[in-house]
């Protein structure tokens, strides 16, 4: 069953559940046989359309009113109490039910809303600047990528990037005017100088402390692993 159809299956189930419950406890205000009946039925619709959807707590309560329903058509009257007790419990759990139901359609909508970060990659190596931001718009980044100081430059305005990554080793882009750039670009936003590259960070303090971006991430465990990082830094930084 598609999350879609089993969401809809349970609105219409916590819907019809309510009504249901209301009205039962309506007509054990003047209890008679063929109202117990009647409410013995609808419990027992619910319990089953609850364990469909994989809600226990509700199917349990259903029953556990179902079967006092029962005992008070079969003339039990000491069945009113717990048959009370079950319709008011089960209304709880449905309460309750709607509730988070509604609260996590809330967390997914302003998830779906967020704007995703934007991020721009600057490798003069086009084909490793692809394939790096291929993995970040598998995670949700929207990406841009630049081989050129020009480009580059040019993406600053027209794209607004959040966050800059860029390889510290170009010998036709000079890195240090590139991140001067951005960050006077950028100046009246918040946004990130990350520099990556194959080599180990000890042995780039030098041009590091040059440069002094806000972070370091070395290509030497992969793509993901760059990704993974970028992603945990822009949390840090941003949220």
């Amino acid at each position: 069953m598609s999350t879609l159809v089993s969401e809809s299956m349970l609105s219409r189930l916590l819907e019809s559940a309510r009504h249901k419950v209301v009205t039962g406890m309506a007509l054990m205000s003047k209890p008679t046989p063929d109202a117990a009946m009647q409410l013995a039925a609808d419990l027992h619709t619910i319990a089953g359309e609850a364990a469909m959807l994989d809600r226990p707590e509700l199917s349990k309560a259903a029953s556990e009113g179902e079967s006092a329903a029962r005992l008070l058509a079969s003339g039990r009257a000491d069945a009113l109490v717990p048959c009370m007790r079950s319709l008011r419990r089960l209304g709880y759990l449905l309460q309750e039910a709607s509730e988070a139901k509604d609260s996590m359609a809330s967390t997914a909508q302003r998830a779906a809303s967020a704007t995703p970060r934007k991020l721009l990659i600057v490798d003069d190596s086009p084909v490793a600047a692809l394939a790096l931001a291929d993995v970040f718009e598998m995670h949700d980044f929207s990406v841009r990528v630049a081989s050129s100081m020009e480009k580059a430059t040019e993406l600053f305005s027209a794209f607004s990037p959040d966050v800059l990554v860029s390889d510290i080793h170009m010998p036709n882009l000079d890195v240090a005017e590139l991140c001067r750039r951005f960050r006077a670009d950028t100046a009246d936003r918040r946004t990130a100088v990350i520099l990556v590259s194959g080599r180990a960070e000890s042995e780039l303090r030098d041009r590091l402390a040059d440069i002094k971006p806000d972070a370091f991430v070395s290509k030497l465990a992969g793509a993901v692993a760059v990704v993974t990082r970028v992603g945990a830094i822009c949390r840090e930084m941003f949220e």
